[in-house]
């Protein structure tokens, strides 16, 4: 008896809440409920229908943006226009990525959007690379007869990036990097003891800021741009490693020489560069090629003879240059959006 009294309020509190569910419609029902009533042209009852799912956040993000839909096409029929217009924001804040279709939307909403914000204000991301650099010698003072080259090396540069829209294909695009630039320099010559191989291998660490406007393109999958611009640099630190050898002959011992206060501090380049943009989640997939020009000397011949290590031990005393590089970054950047309505002209 006990367990037929229990099968009993079982089946009777699962018919309870079969009731329940079936008298409480789901929010999915009352969209398409709204989008029936909207089609019949009752749209003074669209509001009511929609406010309790709507009020209590019940509705899925893409569920939110068709209710939403519904309801500033009921408003500016209803001749609504304020009401028309909140909805509309909300309908842009809920997804920033939405688009109108004008071969199917209504005239007069695709109007109505047309009056708001609905690109990014700014991006904001970080790159990561590789960079190789170049001096570009101006004057040399050399010790001896012999013959000098150099030869670029690679190093590691990373960037806090933002990219700010100004007009429909210009950007402009402010940055702060920290780049590392790195090149040998190998002398060859020969004295009375025989034939002599100099190497100085030099690292030089900035602080950079620089400033370029991009143009885009065109708008497809990869969204290719150019850009170009300035740069201010700021010299956080500089070394120099040298080495002096004879061949078959036991080499002078590598030494570090600190060249810091041989450098100038401040140094002013003009950067080109050419990238791509893919899209990914709220953003981009960035990757870009820049060529960086140095317009300003380095270092000046009031300091290239301060270090005597360089000068007695080794031979070497600084050329005047300027440095140019050659970058490989990726990185992203995301999409920050602010909707609002735009004044009328």
């Amino acid at each position: 008896m006990n367990r037929l009294l229990l099968l009993c309020c079982f089946f009777f509190a699962l018919s309870i809440a079969t009731y329940a569910q079936t008298a409480t419609p789901s929010c999915a029902q009352t969209l398409r409920l709204a989008q029936s009533v909207y089609e019949q042209g009752r749209l003074h009852e669209i509001p009511g229908i929609l406010e309790s799912c709507l009020n209590g956040n019940k509705f899925t993000d893409q569920e939110k943006v068709s209710a939403y839909k519904i309801l500033t096409n009921t408003y500016i029929y209803l001749e609504e226009p304020e009401q028309a217009d909140e909805s509309m924001l909300k309908l842009l804040q809920t997804d920033h990525y939405f688009q109108i279709n004008e071969a199917v939307d209504p005239a007069e909403f695709v109007a109505l959007y047309k009056t708001f914000r609905t690109t990014p204000i700014y991006r904001i991301g970080g790159k990561i690379g590789a960079i190789s650099t170049t001096p570009n010698v101006v004057s040399s003072d050399e010790t001896n007869d012999g013959v000098s080259s150099y030869k670029q090396k690679f190093a590691f540069t990373a960037a806090f990036s933002a990219e700010i829209p100004f007009l429909k294909k210009l950007i402009l695009n402010p940055e702060l990097y920290f780049q590392q630039n790195s090149f040998s320099q190998s002398n060859t010559y020969t004295a009375n003891a025989g034939d002599f191989v100099l190497t100085s291998n030099q690292s030089h660490s900035y602080l950079s800021l620089p400033v370029s406007v991009q143009y885009q393109i065109m708008q497809n999958k990869f969204n290719p741009y150019v850009s170009a611009g300035v740069a201010a640099d700021y010299l956080i630190g500089a070394s120099m490693k040298l080495d002096r050898k004879r061949p078959g002959s036991q080499p002078i011992e590598e030494n570090s020489v600190p060249i810091l206060s041989q450098r100038e501090k401040f140094n002013l380049s003009m950067i080109a560069s050419a990238g791509i943009k893919v899209r990914l989640a709220g953003g981009f997939a960035v990757a870009e090629f820049r060529y960086k020009y140095g317009l300003l000397n380095i270092n000046n011949k009031a300091t290239a003879y301060d270090s005597s290590v360089s000068i007695w031990n080794y031979h070497y005393v600084d050329s005047i240059f300027k440095l140019n590089s050659i970058s490989f970054t990726v990185g992203y950047v995301h999409n920050i959006f602010n909707p609002k309505k735009l004044s009328s002209k």
